[in-house]
């Protein structure tokens, strides 16, 4: 998986390298930003592109730029001059519209391309494959919609995702941020509609499910919480965001692993039975253990004391489990990866 943010020009050179060089630390390896959009009129693109370029290279992030015929005349390119970007620092482009299948599919021969993932069809794609594209030079980039309401479905992405697939081209969709929205709507910029509600490490989680290859943020940055949750995340460790009581806070930051024979209704630590425990019993009233509950088990449970596990649905109480914490809401919906082997780990945000 591959994880990138967006650069948006019309912003100022110390907000843009300051969100790209954090982005880089944290991992994040490319960059993706818009020639044509409305809001940017007024600025200089040949000067900012080659300064983006630049900038981007000393970080060692590549750069996608979307482009349209109108961005052409900004950049007193012609569509023969286009390869000459890479000497600007410009790994690719994602052409919109307005190119013709030989023009894109020639340019594929010297420059990484970007289709529109969420309107090509597959007609069209087949004209590009037999005009000649190289399918290992072209990605398909899905679109980011500023506007409530508009973003697709994700049964509308996996089926695009399926399609590009087919083709052996790998695809991106975008998540919202968390920190600075992008304007003028500052409602989010996800492809999927219903991540506009959802934070961006679960939108991240989600569009790796429906197949898609690469991940951009497409507002303006992230908090470091978040980014501190994504550096998890790349590391294959699924991040949850929890409470812990008083007595068991040395469970933040500890990384777990769910069993291979992963339970139906819990997620079972390994690693907090690999040394002998004796957990004492707390008085506790609860009836039931709700979704999220972290438990460990007590001194009651012989063998199986101090065993840490979550649960996945509302269980009854056991006065021989002692329940140590609550998976926040926002990780709630994150559970459902915590998959076969995989890894988890406990952190404490700041709300």
């Amino acid at each position: 998986m591959c994880y990138g943010i967006s650069i948006y020009l019309s912003e100022s050179d110390t907000f843009n390298k300051n969100w790209i060089e954090k982005a880089a630390k944290n991992g994040f390896q490319y960059i993706f930003t818009s020639l044509h959009i409305p809001e940017e009129r007024d600025v200089d693109f040949i000067k900012q592109v080659k300064w983006l370029g630049n900038t981007a290279q000393s970080f060692h992030m590549d750069v996608m730029a979307d482009i349209s015929p109108a961005s052409l005349e900004r950049l007193d390119l012609g569509i023969s001059e286009l390869p000459s970007l890479k000497d600007w620092g410009i790994t690719g482009i994602r052409m919109d519209y307005g190119f013709t299948a030989k023009q894109i599919a020639w340019l594929s021969h010297s420059l990484k391309i970007g289709l529109n993932a969420s309107t090509i069809d597959e007609v069209q794609l087949k004209e590009l494959v037999d005009e000649g594209l190289q399918v290992t030079q072209t990605e398909a980039w899905h679109n980011f919609y500023p506007k409530p309401y508009t973003g697709i479905s994700s049964h509308s992405l996996k089926a695009r995702n399926d399609l590009f697939h087919r083709y052996g081209i790998k695809t991106m969709g975008f998540i919202k941020g968390d920190d600075l929205l992008r304007g003028p709507l500052h409602e989010g910029l996800p492809t999927i509609e219903n991540q506009r509600s959802t934070t961006p490490v679960h939108g991240s989680f989600e569009l790796s499910e429906l197949g898609t290859d690469k991940i951009c943020v497409g507002d303006l940055n992230l908090t470091d919480q978040t980014l501190e949750a994504f550096r998890y995340l790349m590391d294959g460790i699924v991040p949850l965001y929890v409470d812990i009581s008083e007595g068991y806070v040395n469970l933040y930051n500890s990384v777990h692993t769910n069993r291979m024979d992963a339970a139906q209704y819990v997620i079972r630590s390994v690693e907090s039975r690999t040394k002998p425990s004796k957990w004492l019993q707390e008085i506790q009233n609860p009836t039931c253990f709700t979704k999220g509950t972290i438990t460990i088990d007590n001194q009651l449970y012989g063998r199986y004391a101090g065993e840490l596990q979550i649960c996945l649905d509302d269980l009854p109480a056991n006065p021989k489990t002692n329940a140590v914490g609550m998976v926040r809401d926002e990780s709630l919906p994150l559970l459902k990866y915590v998959g076969s082997g995989k890894k988890f780990v406990f952190l404490n945000q700041q709300i």
